[in-house]
């Protein structure tokens, strides 16, 4: 039988070609969530495990029993026999395999630091609870402020340029003893249990319908959305809410529950639900009929409104933005007669195998890895993954010019939309001109929204194509590939006419689709490109402005409350960010929606015209009332009163960072401060002085 350090060996090794991440940094130790590692990959994990180690390990117990590397390799002994001599073992063993447990330390070094910082917490929560049971309001004493000051400076320094902070200092002191991982419910304390017991009782007593319609059809509705965040302690709060009318910015589901909507079908929806405009348009084409096959009258009209609109020569349909991405690339090997496609980590380009990958990030040596099982590794042997945004990638993007047939940005991200590198874009330009590498801009999320013109128009960069769908179907399955005239030929042969000797010229490919051009589908579309072109670019402009006054408010109250979340935005689109390391934090969209606000984890939010001043004044109270409710009842940590210092304020500090790196955070006393981070301990920090 091989030895455990083998097996750990050998696992990490399987690890890190599955991941890219290097051996070294692959703990045995560490919960295969809390190194990221989600169901997807850990799915891809248990068949690499069945095809390498002839074991079946199941995907709950990777999660449960199974769940790091050590365990794993515990779990593996039995069937793995030695793949080598003992004598040979140890010592690649040293070079390979970091130590399970850490090295001695000399005095004075981390363990001193931790039982430090031990004891000042301990403090802390003495001086909290001298507080809340004091019997009236009273500022908290100079012998504690003085205490609190002389376990700071007792606290052994790294070198004399550097002090440890208690905690990461852009999060306040609090008294956070919440649990970082909830498995299941007598995890938590009794006051957060009982607390979470009665928010799962809440839901889903206003909700039950919904649970129940779920609970029916799963046996024979295999709807990835059901067990979307999956969670086990909260597990019978896991469902969708299944609606039964819409109209403007409003949802009623089939319990009666009315919700704001800022979902808004993952984009699909600008105008609001049931616009006049597109049903009106909607009802006469059902009245016409929808025949499949027959080309539908409104299709040239609707190709010559995107040209219009984008400033792009020719224009496509097909029925998603992901065959929209997939029919661009094909196109693009076609023309330039190349094959590597660079994406960006980050990126969301649909649900073909080519696109479904991760990266190692690193643009110097980049590799590229499946992100879901069932896709071959062959798939994506093609594909480069660089780190969106970043100078390191337009130089790799410059060193393999002459190898790519197409650079693939969407040039602001669904899920971070606060990235908006406009001179990166620029950049890519004026490389892939150079090169002759054709640039695609994914505006499936952009098109439309930030601009008439999309990301190009907002950017002012031109892309050789162009990939469209949600605003552009209102609502409707719908996918649009537009670009210039010459790339845009491969599709159709490029221009002819009737009555000479003219004919397609150009070299072409195949894609087609049997609901292509669907008359429903064409007919919204062209319904809402009208009516964008009627409105002018102010219509942009003013939601966009409405969707900025929108996430200031909001993220003013996480301010208020030192709530670990965000609001970030671009245009019209919202991502809320969860920077909570506590999966408690997951528990605001619940409390949201029983407030009102329809909106779901992981996934961007929508501003639409149906969200007027009313609607979002209803939103910042709803998002308000959440947060209290997560700190009333500890799903939020709770933040320590400030300790009034009766020491002279910190001298002022360099606007700059005095070292490459620092951030500007507060020092204990409450004084604005730089910090590095640690190097030899993940979350915590440096103080620079």
């Amino acid at each position: 039988m091989a030895s455990h350090e083998e097996i750990i060996r050998r696992v990490q090794s399987l690890l890190s070609e599955l991941s890219g991440i290097p051996t070294s940094e692959l703990s045995p130790d560490l919960h295969f969530l809390e190194m990221g590692f989600d169901s997807l990959f850990l799915t891809q994990l248990t068949q690499e495990i069945r095809s390498q180690f002839k074991v079946e390990v199941k995907l709950r117990q990777l999660i449960e029993e199974q769940n790091s590397i050590g365990a794993l390799a515990r779990h593996l002994a039995p069937h793995i026999p030695a793949s080598s001599p003992p004598g040979n073992e140890t010592k690649r063993q040293q070079e390979a395999v970091p130590p399970t447990s850490p090295p001695s330390q000399p005095s004075g070094s981390r363990q001193e630091i931790e039982s430090v910082i031990a004891r000042q917490l301990e403090l802390m929560k003495a001086q909290l609870e001298a507080l809340r049971t004091a019997p009236g309001p009273q500022e908290t004493t100079s012998e504690q402020v003085e205490t609190h000051t002389a376990n700071l400076a007792a606290m052994p320094s790294k070198s004399a340029e550097a002090q440890k902070p208690t905690t990461p200092p852009d999060r306040p002191l609090s008294n956070d003893d919440r649990p970082l991982r909830i498995d299941q419910l007598d995890q938590l304390d009794r006051s957060r249990r009982v607390q979470l017991e009665n928010l799962i009782a809440q839901y889903v007593e206003r909700t039950r319908r919904s649970r129940d319609h779920v609970q029916k059809h799963r046996a024979h509705h295999a709807d990835p959305r059901t067990a979307s965040l999956f969670h086990r302690a909260w597990k019978e709060m896991v469902y969708p809410i299944v609606v039964e009318h819409s109209e403007g910015a409003r949802l009623r589901d089939i319990d009666g529950n009315i919700y704001i909507d800022l979902l808004n079908g993952f984009g699909p929806n600008f105008l609001g639900h049931a616009h006049p405009r597109v049903l009106d348009a909607l009802r006469r084409q059902l009245d016409r009929g929808i025949e499949v096959g027959p080309q539908t009258p409104l299709a040239g009209e609707t190709a010559e409104l995107v040209c219009e609109l984008t400033g792009l020569d020719r224009a496509s349909f097909v029925c998603t933005g992901s065959e929209a991405v997939q029919a661009a690339i094909r196109c693009a090997r076609t023309f330039t007669g190349r094959q590597k496609i660079v994406v960006f980590s980050g990126s969301y380009h649909g649900n073909f195998d080519e696109v479904i990958v991760r990266g190692n990030v690193d643009p110097a040596h980049p590799l590229t890895f499946p992100a879901a099982p069932g896709i071959p590794k062959r798939a994506v042997q093609d594909i480069v993954v660089l780190p969106y945004g970043e100078d390191g990638s337009l130089e790799t993007i410059e060193n393999l010019g002459s190898e790519l047939a197409a650079v693939l940005v969407e040039p602001v991200q669904s899920r971070r939309p606060e990235l908006q590198p406009r001179e990166f874009l620029h950049s890519l330009r004026r490389i892939t001109e150079e090169s002759e590498t054709l640039l695609i801009f994914d505006e499936v999320v952009t098109g439309f929204r930030s601009h008439p013109a999309g990301a190009q128009g907002h950017f002012n960069v031109s892309a050789d194509l162009a990939t469209y769908g949600k605003v552009a179907g209102a609502n409707m399955p719908m996918g649009i590939v537009a670009g210039r005239r010459d790339v845009m030929d491969t599709f159709d042969g490029g221009m002819w006419q009737y009555g000479d000797d003219s004919m397609p010229e150009a070299g072409v490919t195949f894609f087609a689709g049997t609901f292509v051009r669907h008359p429903l589908a064409i007919a919204a579309a062209h319904a809402m490109l009208l009516f964008l072109k009627e409105q002018g670019p102010q219509l942009q402009e003013g939601l966009n402005q409405r969707t900025a006054d929108f996430a200031e408010r909001v993220n003013a109250i996480f301010k208020e409350h030192n709530a670990p979340v965000e609001l970030t935005h671009f245009a019209s689109v919202m991502y809320l960010r969860d920077l909570d390391e506590s999966e408690l934090g997951g528990l605001l969209w619940y409390f949201l929606r029983l407030e009102g606000v329809y909106l779901q984890q992981g996934f961007p939010s929508y501003l639409t015209l149906a969200h007027g001043e009313a609607e979002v004044d209803l939103m910042v109270e709803a998002f308000r009332r959440g947060v209290a409710k997560m700190v009333e009842c500890g799903f939020y940590p709770q933040p320590l009163p400030r300790l009034r210092s009766l020491t002279a304020p910190n001298p002022e500090i360099p606007e700059a960072p005095p070292v490459e790196g620092a951030r500007l955070g507060k020092d204990p006393s409450g004084q604005p401060a730089w910090y590095i981070p640690d190097p030899d301990r993940p979350n915590h920090y440096l103080r620079v002085s």
